[in-house]
């Protein structure tokens, strides 16, 4: 069942926080705590587009490349 209220409020402020780390659901978050982990901690440059197909292929999310672009970036420097 869909939260109007929720809905209501995302149509009104817009998404918090950060779009990517959103998206990624309860199944997909041992995969994506080991890859923010080997970015972060082993400094290993992960490619966009593969990720964004694991994701959809593996777990049905669907994230544009640019996004995972911009938010790899942001990881990789720290932010």
């Amino acid at each position: 069942m869909t939260d109007i209220d929720k809905l209501l409020q995302e149509a009104e402020y817009g998404l918090k926080g950060n779009f990517v780390e959103n998206k990624i659901t309860e199944e997909a978050v041992p995969f994506w705590v080991a890859v923010k982990k080997r970015i972060t901690e082993d400094n290993i440059k992960m490619k966009p587009y593969s990720l964004c197909r694991i994701l959809k292929e593996n777990y049905g999310i669907k994230i544009s490349e640019t996004a995972m672009t911009n938010y790899l970036e942001k990881l990789n420097n720290g932010e």
